[in-house]
């Protein structure tokens, strides 16, 4: 069996992508086929996601022209994001990278905090009825959240090293960025000349230099409609659980089996989704 990967000529997966299996594995196999449209409700998630950001800090629109254009916009953006950290205890849309068995993985923290020498994670999550989600819809939110408290340690340990990253990129050690780009750069006031490689070491050792990351990782439920705060739940990360599930997820992106759909009794899952009675007819 193909791995799914290979087929569609992808070189990661993301944390998304691994805990949206504990949602319905089949759904997550037809994405790689058949894009997902962005919903209604999932445009409200984003704008409340970007909101957040922009409390913190401000966006520069930018283009990107080259491989080395991507990766020091992504290096520079994390460092940004470690230094606001250390410096003001918080920061949001922290990238964090890493590997789930031989897959490499990638995926974005919602916010990070700093208080009493330990790092905590907050996940932010929207919803449309004014109710805290029901416990079949938590599992993906705690496959998901372990996921990024794993991945965060994993780059704080040096479980996983600059080496790791640039093998997993396939990318090249010579290479500047685009004139183009420098020039946005420029314009916006934030162009340091170093090359992307230099500064993703530098990001990196950032890393190595963060304290401990608290076990308890807390979700924070915000209704989409009124901005309402509605209430927060709490994950105890767990190494064995979390290991066990991620065991389970990788053996469809090995190709060792195929995608499994949801059981009997959560049926009720399939309103929900855009591939019903289209290309998924169970």
């Amino acid at each position: 069996m193909c791995r799914p990967l290979e087929k569609y000529g992808r070189s990661h997966l993301k944390v998304t992508e691994l805990s949206g299996q504990f949602w319905c594995e089949r759904q997550v196999a037809l994405s790689l086929e058949h894009p997902r449209t962005e919903t209604e409700e999932m445009a409200c998630g984003s704008e409340v996601h970007k909101r957040l950001m922009l409390e913190l800090v401000d966006e520069v629109p930018v283009t990107l022209q080259t491989a080395e254009d991507e990766l020091y916009l992504l290096m520079l953006n994390v460092r940004t994001g470690l230094e606001q950290l250390v410096k003001d205890g918080k920061t949001r849309e922290l990238f964090v990278f890493g590997r789930a068995g031989a897959f490499p993985v990638v995926g974005i923290i919602d916010e990070v905090s700093l208080d009493h020498g330990r790092l905590t994670l907050l996940d932010h999550k929207t919803r449309t009825r004014p109710t805290l989600p029901p416990p079949p819809s938590f599992l993906t939110t705690e496959v998901q959240v372990m996921t990024y408290r794993k991945l965060l340690d994993d780059l704080r340990e040096g479980r996983y090293v600059f080496d790791d990253f640039m093998q997993d990129r396939n990318f090249q050690e010579s290479g500047d960025i685009s004139p183009e780009f420098k020039a946005q750069l420029e314009a916006a006031g934030v162009y340091e000349r170093i090359s992307p490689v230099d500064i993703a070491r530098e990001v990196f050792g950032k890393f190595r230099q963060l304290p401990p990351v608290s076990d308890f990782i807390i979700i924070r439920y915000i209704h989409q409609g009124s901005g309402n705060h509605l209430g927060d739940k709490v994950v105890l990360y767990d190494q064995g659980i979390i290991g066990q599930k991620l065991v389970h997820a990788l053996q469809f992106w090995n190709g060792e089996r195929e995608a499994r759909g949801v059981g009997f009794r959560e049926r009720w899952k399939c309103n929900y989704c855009e591939y019903k009675g289209v290309q998924c007819r169970e």
